[in-house]
């Protein structure tokens, strides 16, 4: 499998271009093992969950979406079991979609937040359809990224990707890519990587398709146009009632994550359906 891969309003009153605040990476035991994350910015809360091998930092740090939202929101940014700098237990049976939800609800309680809106990229969008549906009372909205209602055919574990030459996702130079590959291996371990694809994925599929239409909560729903989980993700958003499908052209699995465009369509949902809470 190849994965990287809540609030009152859509700013904070009073000063929503304050410069973010980062506490020290704080730690919760609530789920039953340790789970490291990050605190970041100023605003009400919206909760980044990252995916498959990736971590808080490398899923949404490295590709800028804490600055960009930090100004505005209060993020919470979690190392999933297995993930980062998270506990790391070596079997199977300590991994499954509700244990990574778990994680994330830990989180959040350890923070004091009772609800928040959730984008959960690849793994992370599974994450998020599980809590959608086990646990509606603690998402506001959702934004599901690089994920479908299904897996497509021949997938495999990892992915290396070639970036296309149209794609609008900025470009680092060698030097930052070899820095980010260098923290990325720091943090990998391989024994854990495969407990966690054990557990996680041995349902072969992301979610009960049956059960999708079960969901009343504000969906977005996203993937990039050369990405093999474009079309599952084209029939996720059909499937949930009210959801909407944003294409991404030319943007792969790995690239989609760092369009500009993606970023510019999140933030209007969340505002939009802040807006639409309030009222």
């Amino acid at each position: 499998m190849y994965f990287r891969c809540q609030w009152k309003g859509p700013f904070p009153s009073g000063g929503s271009r304050r410069s973010a605040t980062v506490k020290a990476m704080p730690e919760t035991r609530r789920s039953g093992v340790r789970i490291r994350y990050q605190v970041v910015g100023n605003g009400p809360p919206l909760v980044l969950v990252h995916g498959y091998t990736a971590s808080g930092h490398s899923n949404w740090v490295d590709s800028g979406w804490t600055e960009y939202f930090a100004s505005r929101y209060t993020l919470l940014v979690p190392d999933l079991r297995g993930h980062g700098s998270s506990a790391k237990p070596y079997s199977s049976t300590a991994y499954s979609v509700e244990a990574l939800a778990r994680d994330v609800i830990a989180v959040m309680a350890t923070e004091g937040i009772a609800s928040a809106p959730v984008f959960g990229y690849s793994m992370g969008g599974m994450v998020t359809l599980r809590l959608l549906l086990e646990h509606p009372d603690r998402i506001d909205a959702a934004v599901i990224g690089g994920m479908g209602s299904y897996f497509p055919a021949g997938r495999g574990r990892f992915l290396i990707e070639r970036q296309h030459r149209e794609s609008e996702a900025p470009r680092k130079p060698l030097g930052a890519r070899l820095r980010y590959l260098a923290a990325y291996a720091a943090r990998f371990d391989p024994i854990a990587v495969d407990a966690v694809f054990r557990g996680v994925f041995k349902d072969g599929r992301p979610v009960d398709p049956a059960r999708l239409n079960e969901i009343r909560k504000p969906v977005l729903v996203a993937a990039g146009s050369l990405d093999a989980f474009f079309e599952p993700a084209r029939q996720l958003a059909t499937q949930i009632p009210g959801a909407r499908f944003v294409a991404l052209p030319n943007e792969g699995h790995l690239s989609a994550i760092r369009s500009p465009r993606l970023r510019d369509e999140v933030a209007a949902f969340l505002q939009e359906s802040a807006v639409s809470r309030t009222r």
